[in-house]
Formats: C-alpha cells, structure tokens, sequence
C-alpha cells in the first residue's frame, strides 16, 4: 500500500510513452506491412494473454493484504517471494 501511488505513477507514464510510440509508428507499418500490421497486433496479444495466463495468478476475494500468501503458492513468483520480506508485524 505504500508504494502504490508510486506504481500507478509509473504505469500511467509508461502508458502514455507506449500510446504515443503506437501512434506514430502504425501509419508506417500499415504501410509496409498492409494487413500483416494486424497480425502483429494481434501476435502481441496473443503473447500478453498467455503471460498473463502463466504468471498472474487469480486473485478474486483475496484481500489485499493477504497476497503475499497468493504468490507463496504460485508455481513460478514462490522462487523469488520470500514469507518474512511479506508478513506484516503482529501486535501484541
């Protein structure tokens, strides 16, 4: 929760820089590649589904701060999520 504003910051930015490169480099693309420029698009998309197939876990009425148990469990995140980094301090 701490760094959240910072990460919605810096998807935000990389949104913008990502919109404004497609935008000026489609016309050209759809100019040398004619339809082929959709079949990249599309061949993109293809490979962002099956990253987010492989590597996000689902997450519905998981709340927020219990995550940290989602991505203990996960075939490929538990390698690099460590249980003590995660855990909030108990009160006593």
């Amino acid at each position: 929760m701490s760094i959240r504003s910072t990460g919605q910051s810096i998807s935000v930015a990389v949104n913008f820089a990502t919109t404004f490169v497609l935008s000026q480099t489609f016309l050209a693309m759809l100019c040398h590649f004619k339809y082929g420029a959709f079949l990249f698009f599309a061949g993109w998309i293809f490979v962002m589904t099956m990253f987010i197939v492989m590597f996000m876990p689902e997450t519905k009425g998981v709340a927020l701060n219990s995550m940290h148990q989602v991505w203990e469990k996960h075939w490929f995140w538990s390698r690099y999520v460590k249980r003590s980094v995660l855990v909030p301090q108990q009160k006593s």
